[in-house]
């Protein structure tokens, strides 16, 4: 049952750790809207800029800040319809600004 799995959502809750799995898959599969940012962020970004170089816009994983755009002149900005990372569901609708 439990197989040495931690708990991931409750500590020491007791639980059998199917439980908080299926919990987590609950969490993950509520599509969620990416965050809108640039590559490079904080320190990074600043750095960048230092060296005159351009930090493109982007949007990112809400929850692990993962790159979910793929960027083509073709078909524009594409978001992926979840995060590679950690496996978040994403909302691909974006209005455009």
């Amino acid at each position: 049952m439990g197989q040495g799995i931690g708990c991931k959502i409750y500590e020491n809750c007791g639980r059998d750790c199917t439980h908080c799995a299926a919990e987590e898959a609950k969490k993950k599969a509520r599509k969620m809207e990416p965050r809108k940012t640039t590559i490079f962020e904080g320190e990074q970004a600043e750095k960048l800029a230092a060296k005159g170089l351009k930090n493109y816009e982007t949007y990112k994983c809400p929850v692990c800040s993962w790159i979910v755009a793929d960027r083509s002149f073709i078909t524009g900005i594409k978001i992926s319809n979840f995060c590679e990372n950690c496996g978040q569901a994403l909302e691909t609708e974006i209005t455009k600004e």
